[in-house]
């Protein structure tokens, strides 16, 4: 082997041992050759520095019995391969390779994906070391502006977990901010595609469900089953029967303890194929639920859990999700209001034909804002909010960050210049959560500062799609994220973000997630 003079920084671009082709790059090398090319032309698209490969190997890709080999690329695949390099040609060694099962060894890996979905929300994320199955979640998946984009990204997200053929890919979790169709309006079709583990969702009283309904301008009948009896409907739909349902009650106001870090158990690193445990701690949800109408809603809400309180989502005791429901931050149920809406909820249930049904609905809608306001902001601060990190801070930890087209085709991946680092790369979800008053900033402070959760938490995607009512000047410096997530369509409806809101956050590089350009993180760590 050549040696090099010891003062000569090769800085990784010199190949020092043998490069393999993953699988990846097979199914395109494949594809190019079915498509007429060249070997020399395919060798330029694969060999790079520190990855140069022999052009031999191509020759015997083209003489080689293709029963032993991937499947090649579809052509659809091969153009977006392509494109992407006519605009920006991609050079990133991690965004290259992440993914590979084996190719970090013992180092854990992690991805954040805000998909491109207009105004909505659609959040995809997974972790992964060694050779073990990869842990997998999404939050939040819809939109009133790309409908049809949240179902494209979701298909180009199933084909993208490789799945063996009959089976679906495996989603460990769903986590549902709220009941808004700009959250959710995808969500029958993920429950299509993928094998779903848990649902997890703010546990939202029959008034409160219904406050949503009175709010809509077009109320769907699948809609209104799933307001009426949101375990019942998810139970019913294709892929949901299987799921877990977990309702997250309103909190206490009390932070979830720190986990207990024991040692880690058994073997760790590439042959390592162990699946990733999660663990949480439920409660059966009572047959009798205040506030709901006996016989007619909340049915199937025996068939669900309630998450503990305090209880957070666990991975291996090294990486941990937690929920705050800031449903008691709403403004509490008058008294006898239940009993005056119930037999508006009924009439609107029994409604046969859609005249009838809008009828009943200006009626609910009506008391409710005769009692609340005709405000909308109302009803969307209640919403889940989640934070996932690691448990203590990563030994070291090398973070790249993209813009991504519809699609899932990143533009280029680059190092990280926000400031992502090993102490700093936890995530904060907040969906059409609130934080404009000081009595909720000090709730959502005092539940997320302790054991550092707030100080890590640097991206952070903010409340409401950007929107004035839900946030105010203290929140930003609050939070201080290093990347400061803006879901919305500026180009539409109410044209979120509000340009008081993004000065808020400028000095905390904002980034616009909309119908036309998502965003991505990519990090691999060692504890």
């Amino acid at each position: 082997m050549t040696t090099y003079p010891s003062s000569l920084r090769l800085n990784g671009l010199v190949r020092t041992g043998p490069v393999d082709i993953c699988p990846r790059d097979v199914r395109l090398i494949l594809a190019m050759i079915d498509a007429g090319l060249k070997d020399q032309q395919i060798h330029a698209f694969f060999s790079q520095p520190g990855r140069d490969f022999n052009p031999r190997e191509i020759l015997e890709l083209r003489s080689t019995d293709r029963s032993s080999l991937p499947t090649p690329a579809t052509r659809a695949e091969l153009q977006a391969f392509l494109d992407g390099w006519s605009t920006y040609p991609p050079h990133s060694f991690l965004g290259h390779y992440y993914g590979e099962p084996g190719f970090f060894g013992n180092a854990w890996q992690v991805a954040y994906r805000f998909h491109p979905v207009g105004q909505g929300m659609l959040h995809s994320g997974e972790l992964r070391q060694g050779r073990r199955r990869p842990f997998t979640w999404v939050y939040d998946c819809g939109s009133v502006t790309a409908a049809a984009q949240v179902e494209s990204e979701l298909d180009t997200l199933c084909a993208a977990r490789n799945a063996a053929p009959g089976s679906k890919p495996r989603l460990d979790f769903v986590a549902l901010s709220h009941f808004d169709a700009d959250h959710i309006s995808g969500l029958v079709h993920l429950l299509g595609l993928f094998e779903v583990k848990i649902i997890l969702l703010p546990f939202l009283e029959l008034w409160q469900r219904f406050w949503i309904a009175a709010s809509a301008g077009d109320l769907a009948p699948a809609f209104l089953q799933f307001l009426v009896d949101p375990a019942g409907y998810l139970r019913g739909v294709d892929g949901g029967r299987e799921a877990r349902i977990v309702f997250v009650p309103p909190n206490s106001g009390d932070p979830p303890p720190a986990l207990d870090l024991g040692p880690p158990e058994g073997p760790r690193g590439e042959l390592d194929d162990r699946p990733m445990k999660l663990r949480l701690e439920t409660d059966r949800v009572p047959d009798v639920v205040d506030g709901e109408i006996p016989e007619v809603t909340g049915q199937r809400l025996s068939a669900a859990e309630f998450l503990k309180v305090g209880s957070v989502l666990d991975i291996d005791g090294l990486w941990e999700f937690v929920p705050y429901n800031d449903a008691h931050q709403a403004k509490r149920c008058p008294a006898g209001f239940q009993a005056a809406v119930e037999p508006l909820i009924k009439t609107l249930l029994d409604a046969s034909n859609p005249d009838d049904r809008k009828t009943a609905l200006d009626a609910l809608k009506a008391h409710y804002d005769t009692t609340f306001g005709d405000s909308a902001y109302r009803r969307n601060i209640i919403s889940l909010f989640l934070y996932g990190g690691p448990v203590s801070a990563p030994a070291a930890a090398y973070i790249e960050t993209c813009r991504t087209r519809l699609g899932g085709m990143a533009w280029r991946h680059e190092p990280d210049r926000s400031g992502l680092s090993a102490t700093h790369f936890s995530i904060l979800f907040t969906g059409d959560g609130s934080l404009n008053s000081k009595s909720r900033r000090t709730g959502f402070e005092n539940f997320f500062t302790p054991h550092g959760r707030l100080e890590k938490a640097s991206v952070f995607q903010v409340m409401h799609h950007g929107a004035s009512g839900n946030s105010s000047p203290e929140v930003a410096a609050l939070v201080a994220p290093w990347a400061s997530i803006f879901c919305s369509d500026p180009s539409k409806g109410h044209k979120h973000p509000d340009a008081d809101v993004l000065r808020q956050f400028w000095p905390y590089k904002c980034v616009q997630v909309d119908d036309a350009h998502g965003w991505r993180m990519l990090g691999v760590f060692e504890f």
